[in-house]
């Protein structure tokens, strides 16, 4: 009986709390500000257009057109792109309840090409299901559709454009329809009366919000504080409709996606993580976790939610894909080329998820699932380094937000260098095993968990091999004659074993079959050039100045985290942090990316390991430091950290818009 009572009390309690969270009036202004813009704006006349052809950037043709050939010709008035007889179809989202006329360019067609004396007929289905015929001139023409209100009762333009199928001599493609080009234009037409919105769009975000909301409840943010974390969304999205009508549509199943996976893994993180830190000795309190919390569900929601988003950015995913095939049918020892020269492709992300593959699950999701992980755990990882390190849980959540927030991280997911991701997450983790462990490693699991990590990273990804060997030759010698108590030098000791250990594996097992590759390129490197060897025109220093400043510094971490690594030096010789092992592997890793960027001003080619990604950790390291010391010089610095740090993230957001909606490719990182 009294098990019942309380079991009753506990429900009642639970409703109470779901009741209390969900009847917020906060959260019924949210959905009321974004309901009424949206309506407002909405009234705004259509006008839109698409470049036919067009893959990638502003005017690219994805995901409007719908069972199409790959277009063919270049430039916006020579592409064409042939339909799949009754395959083809237009679907534009976010246009509302109007008419709409419909504006094409059709190239050619069958008359074009056989029995002409027979007119090729265009069936344009509506979306209703009625089929308007429309006879095709034999010579290229424009056509105008008009497409009235009540055929558009959802708010969604769907038109097919169907014909009869047919071949053109020496063609291989048996489905011909008809040939797109130029642009293709939809126009409102006024009607006078008031436009409701696409449906789905007008349903979908104010449940996106709702789950949205319950998402920061669960990390147990305020009320007040989940409505300024959420008011940009409310009020920034429907703007879009100014512009970007149609691609802000194809959000509707989008962020009910996202934002119920972001509560769905809010609750995960807010099961797991407290008592990860709280086994490190590292719980911060709840004022300071919700953030880190909060940096751990966004940076998975932004990197592996963006990709949900239909048609986004691809990136290298089919070669991983490919790869991944490879190794599965037994070529573990895969050869690649990076700008026509030769490397080992190391095969250990393909080897870790081929269990994942028995679920039955594509291992396209797999990849792009992972490389959120790997992010999104990237951000307690490096919150645990600068506890371990002694720094405070305020530095380390701010650590956390550098790598989170920049682009840098943004651009490694979106060119889905899974291999690169996976083993950047590797060696952070091996970062954090040397600091939390150091001097002593006494403990014959964390000896060998170093030993594994570092396998990990070895055969994960060449370049963070080159350069993690490196920084060991490095840093182990500046310990060694620095630091004179033998408690330290044993420490170090058992680091050098470990990665004597690690690398004798690797070399034995796996890098031993390329020998012959890797003897006939360094002997070709030494004795002829880096530029003969690969046949590549030598690159301008100019060149590589401005790619290593735009591209680099300023789109990679948005500029100020590296500014501020130079006052961030200070505070991390400092206490605490200055007598661990953390500066040293941070000085380790700036010389080596230091060194691998002056590369290209020698040589004249842009073939590099990829340098500055490996010291990404080190600029949010240090460029934190820095972000705090300016904090804490009083107000008006506080304002100026703010604009530095909106700075780069503007910088990272813009890449995460521009690739999810528009495909558009960031820099490559490097």
């Amino acid at each position: 009986m009294q098990s019942t009572v309380q079991a009753r009390l506990e429900t009642r309690t639970a409703l109470r709390t779901v009741s209390a969270v969900l009847f917020d009036w906060r959260l019924g202004g949210l959905i009321g500000l974004w309901l009424l813009l949206t309506l407002v704006l909405f009234q705004v006349p259509l006008s839109y257009s698409f470049n036919v052809g067009q893959l990638v950037g502003p005017g690219s043709d994805q995901p409007f057109l719908r069972g199409f050939y790959p277009s063919e010709g270049s430039g916006a008035t020579q592409r064409i792109q042939w339909s799949k007889g009754d395959e083809a179809y237009l679907e534009v989202p976010g246009v509302g309840r109007r008419g709409v006329v419909v504006t094409l360019d059709i190239a050619s067609h069958r008359a074009q090409w056989i029995s002409p004396e027979i007119p090729a007929i265009l069936r344009v289905q509506m979306s209703d299901g009625s089929v308007v015929p429309i006879t095709l001139r034999e010579q290229g023409s424009q056509y105008q559709i008009y497409v009235p209100p009540h055929l558009m009762n959802d708010g969604v333009l769907r038109l097919g454009l169907h014909t009869d199928e047919w071949q053109r001599e020496g063609d291989s493609r048996d489905e011909l329809g008809i040939a797109l080009t130029r642009q293709i234009w939809i126009e409102s037409v006024s009607s006078g009366g008031f436009v409701l919105p696409d449906r789905a769009l007008l349903f979908a975000w104010p449940l996106g919000l709702i789950l949205l909301w319950v998402t920061l409840r669960l990390i147990d943010f305020s009320p007040r504080m989940t409505w300024w974390l959420l008011l940009p969304i409310a009020v920034g999205t429907p703007l879009f409709l100014l512009t970007e009508a149609p691609r802000l549509g194809f959000t509707s199943r989008w962020i009910i996606q996202v934002s119920a996976m972001s509560m769905i893994f809010a609750a995960l993180c807010q099961w797991i993580i407290p008592p990860l830190l709280r086994r490190f000795n590292a719980l911060p309190a709840p004022t300071v976790l919700r953030w880190l919390l909060f940096l751990t569900v966004a940076s998975f929601a932004l990197k592996y939610g963006g990709r949900l988003y239909p048609e986004s950015m691809q990136g290298d995913l089919q070669l991983h894909v490919n790869r991944y095939t490879l190794t599965n049918h037994g070529s573990v020892y895969i050869a690649a080329q990076h700008r026509g020269l030769p490397f080992p492709f190391p095969p250990a992300i393909y080897l870790t998820l081929a269990p994942f593959a028995l679920t039955g699950l594509d291992i396209r999701f797999w990849f792009e699932f992972s490389a959120g992980l790997f992010e999104a755990s990237t951000v307690v990882l490096l919150y645990l380094l600068m506890a371990s390190a002694g720094a405070s849980a305020r530095i380390g959540v701010i650590t956390a937000a550098t790598y989170a927030l920049t682009a840098a991280g943004f651009m490694t997911t979106w060119f889905a260098f899974e291999t690169q991701v996976a083993a950047q997450w590797f060696f952070i983790a091996l970062m954090l095993a040397l600091v939390a462990g150091w001097p002593h490693y006494r403990s014959q699991m964390l000896w060998w968990g170093i030993v594994l990590l570092m396998i990990q990273v070895f055969l994960g990804h060449i370049g963070l091999f080159m350069n993690t060997v490196l920084l060991g030759l490095l840093a182990l010698p500046m310990i060694w004659f620095y630091l004179r108590s033998s408690t330290e030098r044993q420490g170090v000791v058992r680091i050098f074993w470990a990665g004597f250990t690690a690398s004798l594996f690797v070399g034995l097992f796996y890098y031993t079959g390329f020998m012959n590759m890797i003897v006939e390129q360094v002997v070709g490197v030494a004795t002829v050039g880096l530029n003969e060897v690969t046949e590549r025109t030598p690159t301008p220093r100019a060149e590589s100045f401005e790619a290593v400043w735009q591209d680099g510094l300023i789109t990679h971490f948005g500029f100020f985290p590296v500014l501020l690594m130079i006052p961030g030096t200070i505070l991390l010789m400092r206490g605490k942090l200055g007598r661990s092992i953390l500066p040293w592997l941070v000085f380790a890793s700036v010389l080596v990316s230091v060194s691998q960027g002056i590369l290209p001003f020698i040589t004249l080619s842009t073939i590099t390991t990829r340098w500055l990604m490996f010291s990404a950790w080190a600029v949010a390291v240090v460029g934190a430091l820095g972000f705090w010391m300016f904090w804490q010089r009083g107000r008006s610095a506080r304002v100026i950290v703010v604009a530095m740090a909106s700075y780069a993230f503007w910088i990272a957001i813009m890449i995460w818009l521009e690739a999810m909606t528009l495909r558009q490719p960031p820099v490559e990182p490097f």
